[in-house]
């Protein structure tokens, strides 16, 4: 039987490895004059989706970590949204997430940590055990890079193949 971080690990490895390089080619084909774009009023801008992105799978990886996450851990990898100009910005954070993730599978996550509870004060007190949080990084992947290839489509913008075999 696989333990739960061996699972976590595999499901993460596929995310970074594999979910988040068609991930990154649909960022970078966001035009700059398009970033505010949304489908319809209570949407996310095709920036805020990207950003979205890899900023809850670092809340998630750092939640698990502490057992806890308040909006001051976003400090740990600073990004000032309002100042970005184009898609890039966004990949350069996702780089630095993904470079988090890993050195926190490689280096600090443990079997203990798959079953203790972690608190979300950033969503108002979600509780959820560490296996789950960290398993929803996948989720979140690759339910919003499927959001976001709709969104080129709608912008007339042919996106990336959602797979990579490489």
């Amino acid at each position: 039987m696989v333990s739960k971080l061996e699972n976590v690990k595999g499901q993460l490895h596929y995310a970074l490895n594999m979910a988040m390089k068609p991930l990154d080619k649909a960022i970078e084909l966001i035009p700059k004059d398009k970033l505010d774009y949304k489908p319809f009023e209570e949407a996310m801008t095709a920036a805020e989706l990207g950003y979205h992105i890899y900023a809850v799978s670092f809340v998630y990886t750092t939640g698990t970590i502490k057992r806890e996450f308040s909006n001051e851990d976003y400090a740990i990898i600073p990004f000032d949204f309002s100042k970005v100009k184009t898609a890039r910005e966004f990949l350069e954070y996702g780089a630095k997430v993904r470079e988090f993730i890993q050195k926190a599978l490689d280096e600090t996550l443990t079997e203990a940590d798959m079953d203790k509870e972690v608190t979300y004060t950033c969503w108002g007190g979600v509780k959820i055990k560490g296996f789950e949080s960290l398993s929803n990084i996948l989720e979140e992947v690759i339910h919003h890079r499927a959001q976001l290839c709709l969104y080129l489509r709608m912008l007339g913008i042919k996106p990336p193949f959602i797979y990579d075999f490489s």
